[in-house]
């Protein structure tokens, strides 16, 4: 039945298309793409047939490949080879394509069609861990030179790996090609990355004897501490040191002070090495935690080999506590690629300078001037190259509109958007955008924002590298709506549109994973909280999607947490992070608004801080038509000792 079914829908597209001729409609009507949810519901409870009989009832349809691919990827186990390939064919350059051959690779892995699997494997377009283990480790079963030497590189690159690529590390180590320091340097560098799991299967592969006990990992990990002061054993053995070296670790995520006191009694059982690498482990965690001893635990590491991050975080206490050469001495010391991070040349830079090297300072800020991020903006700003934004950039003719609407991806996609498919219609976009030039991406651009679709239009438009329309990047919809509020709660204009286009994108009914809602991304918490502040009555949750009030209710929101905190970068992390987690990333003593920004400790609101300002730029430019400071944005956060008259409310704000 399931076969039968395919095989007709795939043939029944593929005639009925020969049939209809070149010409596609540019998308289908409403009703039909109704019907096409419906048919996927009810193959969904087994009526495949609904499927195919939408298919004969819309031929040509935008969306005509997406029946036969949900039949084909419920059942690929059953599938006939054949029935795939058809489907392969029939669509070729399409994301539904390269999902489907990636899960149908899999499948053939599982089942051991390995000839089936390396004919198909070329044409895979995009890499794939699992499917690449499966391939090593079908190639070293027939002896492949190369094999061994790849599986090698993908072992000691330490990077994680999925569960099919055990059998091939497996197969390197009955074959004698792993040596026994070479597991335990992976298993470290899983343990440090808290990849207890992957550490674990790891550890399989060491010879007997030599393991350490599950389940002595697991009390490291559940109480480092209680870990750590019950074994009194000697660390000779490398299990022991290991465990050791992770509890150490732990701890010193928590607790940087008893870890350092921990490492120093430890120092003589670890040894050098080991010491120095533990001390590098909580270097790096005691900066993230901006602890005041974090760069004398740095010192302590010595010539221990610390990761990129590692490093990074050095820098960044550095930052903190001003101290120049040390946060020129650890970018120095990052890899080529890491160290070419806008971020990185920027402070390079910026330290450069505050030791006298004026004229390399200026050259590295100069190269940086012309881009158009937060740092970008920064620099230009150091060498009095600011350039104002113009808000008549590069426009789309009519001819090259008409033509990206008529790019098959493109009308997938709006159609799967009309229909809520999102996870669809964002991979159709992203594929049918492959390698084009600014002047399509504007077009894209333009064609989603009159769809109705701007965080497709912003995100593309923000793609460009030489032709750029910041009318695209910087909308401001609702601005009626926003004006009001903003100045209804005496907040500046430029900084809510910032936040709305990095929450939402202007999407009212946006809804993250955890229930935030609305251009603002309102927690269900906090808007039931600020409706009773305001007061909103009467409230109901629904009410979010409404762009008036979600902008009401979010910005009294950022006004309270702005009076709570006393400072617009803080009040800005505190909406992305939470208001006590803001206060704590202080420092003892007044921070430059940079260095606050980038010393905040979670990656995501680091990002998040840095592209609303980035963004606040912009569009103080389009609002005012002023020249804005990215300086004067920032300011200097004010240190722990200077709490604003305001702090009554603190435990009330969600």
């Amino acid at each position: 039945m399931f076969r039968f079914a395919v095989r007709l829908a795939i043939c029944a597209f593929t005639a009925l298309g020969a049939v209809a001729g070149a010409a596609a409609p540019v998308a289908g009507s409403d009703a039909a793409l109704a019907e096409l949810v419906a048919a996927r519901e009810a193959a969904q409870r087994g009526q495949l047939r609904a499927l195919e009989a939408w298919g004969q009832r819309h031929p040509r349809h935008p969306l005509e490949a997406y029946p036969a691919f949900w039949m084909l990827s419920g059942q690929l186990q059953r599938a006939d080879p054949a029935e795939v390939r058809a489907f392969l064919k029939r669509y070729p350059d399409t994301p539904l394509a390269e999902t489907l051959r990636r899960e149908w690779l899999k499948s053939l892995a599982a089942s051991g069609s390995w000839e089936v699997f390396r004919g198909e494997l070329p044409n895979l377009v995009a890499d794939d861990m699992e499917i690449a283990c499966h391939s090593l480790h079908e190639r070293l079963g027939r002896g492949d030179a190369d094999a061994s030497a790849e599986a090698l590189a993908l072992f000691r690159s330490g990077r994680e790996a999925p569960a099919p690529c055990d059998p091939v590390f497996a197969a390197l180590a009955d074959a004698k090609r792993l040596t026994t320091e070479e597991i335990w340097d992976r298993v470290r560098r899983l343990l440090a990355g808290n990849q207890v799991r992957e550490a674990k299967r790891v550890n399989t592969l060491l010879p007997h004897g030599h393991a350490f006990d599950d389940k002595s990992l697991d009390r490291a990990a559940a109480d480092p501490s209680h870990y750590l002061a019950r074994d009194k054993n000697s660390l000779v053995a490398r299990s022991r040191k290991e465990l050791t070296l992770f509890a150490l670790g732990r701890l010193s995520r928590s607790k940087p002070e008893e870890a350092a006191d921990r490492l120093v009694l430890l120092a003589p059982r670890l040894g050098s090495n080991a010491s120095e690498y533990a001390w590098g482990q909580l270097a790096w965690q005691a900066a993230t935690a901006h602890h005041p001893r974090a760069l004398s635990f740095y010192a302590m590491a010595r010539d221990a080999q610390l990761s990129d991050i590692q490093v990074a975080w050095k820098a960044r206490a550095a930052l903190r506590s001003g101290d120049w050469k040390v946060v020129l001495a650890a970018i120095q010391a990052l890899s080529p690629e890491e160290a070419r991070d806008p971020t990185w040349r920027y402070w390079r830079a910026r330290a450069l300078r505050q030791l006298g090297e004026t004229e390399a300072s200026t050259a590295l800020l100069k190269g940086l001037a012309g881009e158009t991020h937060f740092y970008g903006l920064l620099a230009a700003e150091e060498v009095n190259a600011s350039v104002p934004p113009s808000w008549n950039g590069a426009r789309p003719a009519a001819a090259e509109l008409e033509r990206m609407r008529s790019v098959p991806g493109i009308q997938r996609a709006l159609a799967l958007y009309r229909v809520n498919l999102d996870n669809e219609a964002l991979r159709e976009w992203i594929w049918a955008l492959r390698g084009r030039d600014d002047r399509d991406l504007l077009a894209a651009a333009e064609v989603a924002r009159l769809a109705n679709e701007p965080d497709r239009a912003i995100n593309t438009a923000d793609r460009t590298v030489h032709l750029h329309d910041f009318t695209q990047r910087y909308p401001i919809p609702h601005r009626e709506a926003l004006a009001a509020s903003a100045k209804h709660w005496a907040l500046d204009e430029a900084i809510v549109f910032s936040i709305i286009r990095q929450e939402s994108r202007f999407m009212p009914e946006a809804r993250s994973r955890v229930g935030a809602t609305g251009l603002m991304q309102l927690m269900p918490a906090t808007a039931s909280w600020v409706a009773k502040q305001i007061p909103v009555q009467p409230y109901s949750p629904d009410m979010l999607v409404q762009p008036e009030v979600n902008i009401h209710m979010g910005a009294y929101y950022f006004r309270r947490v702005l009076d709570e905190l006393g400072h617009p970068i803080l009040a800005t992390a505190a909406y992305n992070a939470g208001p006590g987690r803001a206060r704590r990333w202080r420092d003892a003593r007044a921070l430059e608004g940079a260095i606050y920004a980038e010393t905040i400790p979670f990656n995501e609101t680091r990002d998040y801080v840095k592209k609303v300002f980035a963004n606040a730029w912009y569009y103080r430019h389009r609002l005012n038509g002023q020249a804005a400071s990215m300086k004067q944005l920032l300011g200097m956060v004010p240190g722990r000792g200077a709490e604003p008259a305001a702090t009554s409310i603190a435990s009330n704000i969600p």
